[in-house]
């Protein structure tokens, strides 16, 4: 079994947007790609960047703050011993070096189980949007009643209520190991046709109904963030 690594970076004050994102895809995601010492340890790697409709838009209040946000890069691995591996390379050195010239020290990190699939449809590869959003469990729960929840009861309404369903196109769960200690529990991705369609979704009665008394129930409410990204760049595949 595999597991992912997600990291949720923003940008470097001074840097706009555009140099950012050209930066991160042409210049600094290539030096680990591009590398054979260091990619050898990675199955996929990908950057997932934000719309930037979504970062010129106004939230609902349905939705958690903007914190900033600019995008995330996920990497898949076969095992944690070769997450290890890839960072004691010396070639990772010299990315550490420049990742200032990039983003800011403060990152949300957290790495997973392979996902867990919700809903899938033959149209998720053509979305136009894809959310992704980390969080960490309700304190009064513990690991295995959260993971457990999550995944039966939580994706259950989005499998099961027709009308959280069906503005999805997929929608994965990468559920945190199991490490009390760890500042995030997991990272929902969920794909749409287009931001406008996630903006619409988050109107259907259900969500205010079903969706959000269960995610007071099971989360924190200030660990939610979450970045709407387009069609990723993927760097390994």
């Amino acid at each position: 079994m595999g597991i992912k690594l997600f990291e949720f970076l923003r940008r470097t004050p001074g840097t706009t947007s555009e140099q950012f994102h050209t930066d991160w895809r042409d210049v600094h995601g290539p030096m680990l790609a591009d590398d054979p010492q260091l990619r050898r340890h990675v199955t996929r790697y990908e950057l997932n960047h934000r719309l930037p409709t979504d970062a010129d838009r106004e939230r609902s209040g349905a939705e958690v703050r903007d914190d900033g946000w600019d995008g995330v890069a996920v990497l898949w691995l076969e095992s944690m011993d070769e997450l290890r591996a890839l960072s004691a390379e010396p070639a990772m050195a010299a990315i550490r070096e420049r990742a200032p010239r990039l983003h800011e020290d403060e990152r949300l990190i957290v790495i997973t189980e392979e996902p867990d699939t919700i809903v899938s449809t033959p149209s998720r590869d053509d979305a136009g949007a894809k959310m992704l959003c980390i969080l960490r469990r309700n304190a009064a729960l513990d690991l295995d009643t959260f993971h457990e929840h999550w995944l039966k009861h939580h994706g259950g309404l989005f499998q099961n209520i027709v009308g959280l369903r069906a503005p999805l196109l997929g929608y994965d769960q990468n559920h945190g190991l199991r490490d009390p200690n760890a500042a995030f529990d997991g990272v929902t991705e969920q794909w749409f046709e287009s931001l406008d369609s996630f903006v619409q979704s988050l109107s259907v009665p259900e969500v205010r109904t079903d969706v959000n008394p269960d995610v007071a129930y099971m989360l924190d409410p200030a660990s939610i963030h979450f970045v709407m990204a387009g069609k990723p760049t993927v760097l390994i595949s």
